[in-house]
């Protein structure tokens, strides 16, 4: 790792204290089998995140695994919890009930990357099949790519049914290109994924996508891993993207809301969109989850000659 990064730049997210996670959970299981009258008990811990509020408590995101006693039952057991400071309580918080069911659309502007095309297809087609999750959409905003034969690219068993094609012309606009995708998203309650070329696919990507993507309340901004030149996903050497927010997800009633991407004062020119997304998000009263998300990873590239 480079000696001049933040420490923030290149260490993971901070660990949980564990003696406070197993209180937790311990305390979770225990109100179920209270208010269930069943005999519920833990049978492993898959992710406790927690975010910290020194003022009125903190909000842990919680998936656990848990079994029923004289059972061979197996439950999942994923929600966001808080911990109300004052009084030490546990609850739902208001509005905050996740949509596993939600159809997650990957919003891809392209313009002459066919090489990094077939990568996110590859990637994407190992993630859904190592999970089973075909619950998802592409949404490709291409501008007259002429190294690849687009629709042909998508015409697998997998993605033929579950990608669609806006052609558009011209130089490279990625803001334009973002919102023009995103009108072809057919319901303001479905959840979009703005989503970049070069980067990996996490086989768990659509489930955290979904979790930490709440209608009215909360947009997902995980934070990619930028690869150095000649590093892979084995070895992982370079360094978390803190300060950026390109990838990013919402439902498309909040998209709606906040007036999607900035494409006029944004045109042809790299870098401040995202900064200016954000500032949307946040005036218009949403909260941003952010977490360095293992796996996802942008492979190192030269943007000489590249889009336009």
């Amino acid at each position: 790792m480079d000696t001049e990064l933040s420490n923030e730049e290149t260490w993971p997210n901070r660990v949980a204290d564990n003696n406070t996670t197993h209180a937790l959970v311990e305390e979770i299981t225990t109100s179920l089998r209270l208010k269930t009258s069943k005999k519920y008990f833990l049978k492993r811990i898959h992710k406790v995140t927690q975010k910290s509020d020194a003022v009125y408590g903190n909000r842990y995101s919680v998936d656990l695994e848990l079994g029923l006693s004289d059972t061979n039952q197996t439950f999942r057991l994923s929600e966001h919890i808080y911990d109300i400071k004052a009084i030490h309580h546990l609850c739902f918080p208001r509005g905050m009930n996740w949509n596993d069911k939600a159809k997650v659309y990957f919003v891809l502007p392209v313009k002459d990357q066919g090489r990094w095309v077939y990568h996110f297809i590859n990637e994407l087609t190992v993630a859904s099949l190592l999970t089973g999750d075909t619950n998802f959409h592409v949404i490709v905003a291409d501008f007259e790519s002429r190294d690849i034969d687009m629709a042909g690219a998508f015409n697998t068993s997998l993605l033929r049914s579950r990608h669609t094609i806006v052609p558009l012309q011209g130089r490279f606009y990625k803001t334009l290109a973002l919102n023009k995708a995103v009108d072809h998203i057919p319901s303001i309650h479905d959840l979009l994924f703005l989503f970049d070329l070069h980067i990996d696919v996490p086989i768990d990507i659509m489930d955290s996508v979904r979790k930490n993507t709440i209608e009215g309340h909360l947009v997902y901004a995980p934070i990619v891993g930028r690869l150095n030149c000649g590093s892979t996903y084995v070895d992982h050497q370079g360094y978390w993207e803190t300060e950026g927010f390109g990838l990013l997800s919402v439902y498309k009633s909040d998209w709606i809301r906040f007036r999607g991407m900035n494409a006029e004062e944004f045109k042809y020119e790299w870098g401040g969109e995202d900064w200016d997304l954000l500032d949307r998000v946040i005036n218009a009263e949403l909260e941003v989850e952010r977490i360095k998300h293992p796996g996802l990873y942008h492979h190192y590239q030269t943007k000489h000659k590249a889009w336009n």
